[in-house]
């Protein structure tokens, strides 16, 4: 304390000159309406800045929180729509599946037999044999899970077939990935009666019981009919990019189990 007043008293002078300085700095501001001004600019200026970079802060550390409240607002208006849907699909019973909101943490495109990791898990109730959707997609159907996460096998895996649909149709036949390209798909066994054109699209069929009917697949590319066969073979592309997975939606069938029993010789 002593040492901090013999350094004021030793330059009382310059600190003198320096509030004078000020005083008069703050009686030209206020006389003058140009230094008013610029002096507001400067100011307002300042103040902008400071506050983009606390925001650019705040939404950092909220980002998250603000992802995953979208994602469930999503997830509710995908169950909405689902639940619409029943009316016009009697194959659905109402409130057959629920939709539950989860996030890619690992996405495999490379091998042969790919798997997605997903941040959902046994205490969000997610089982094997749910649907994973993206927005617009296919995802996987899940595997295993543990306590906090869940595996599905990608629908990049050559062991994988699902059942889709010509849309609007009730044609039907296999989704399955031939390898190579993660977003070009081969649907196989459509019977020749179905009339088809590039740029169709391809839905889920609803008859398996991971996912719900008309769901979006992909559209066509090409395609060619089986010699010896009544049936075409088709060339499609995915509405979403499988090499750039993000925020997903678990699909669980409530009835599947009693389905999966009837159905089974």
């Amino acid at each position: 304390m002593f040492k901090l007043l013999r350094v004021l008293i030793a330059n009382k002078n310059f600190l003198f000159f320096i509030f004078l300085e000020l005083v008069a700095v703050i009686l030209i501001i206020e006389s003058h309406n140009y230094a008013q001004t610029k002096t507001h600019d400067w100011q307002t200026s300042v103040s902008g800045f400071v506050n983009s970079r606390i925001n650019a802060v705040r939404g950092h550390f909220f980002l998250k929180k603000y992802n995953d409240s979208l994602l469930k607002q999503n997830a509710q208006l995908l169950q909405q729509l689902n639940e619409k849907s029943v009316a016009h699909q009697t194959a659905m019973l109402p409130y057959q599946f629920e939709i539950i909101p989860a996030y890619v943490l690992s996405n495999q495109y490379q091998f042969d037999h790919n798997s997605v990791i997903l941040n959902k898990g046994q205490k969000d109730s997610v089982k094997p044999d749910m649907g994973v959707i993206a927005h617009n997609g296919l995802v996987g159907i899940i595997q295993k899970t543990s306590s906090h996460f869940a595996r599905a096998i990608s629908v990049l895996n050559k062991s994988t077939k699902i059942n889709v649909a010509l849309k609007n149709t009730n044609y039907t036949g296999f989704l399955a990935w031939p390898g190579k390209d993660p977003n070009i798909f081969v649907v196989s066994d459509m019977p020749v009666n179905a009339t088809l054109h590039k740029g169709d699209t391809i839905v889920t069929s609803g008859i398996s019981n991971f996912f719900p009917k008309g769901l979006l697949v992909g559209k066509i590319l090409d395609f060619n009919t089986v010699p010896g066969r009544k049936s075409y073979v088709i060339s499609i592309k995915t509405f979403i990019d499988m090499t750039n997975l993000g925020p997903v939606y678990i699909i669980k069938n409530k009835y599947k189990t009693e389905l999966d029993s009837i159905i089974a010789p």
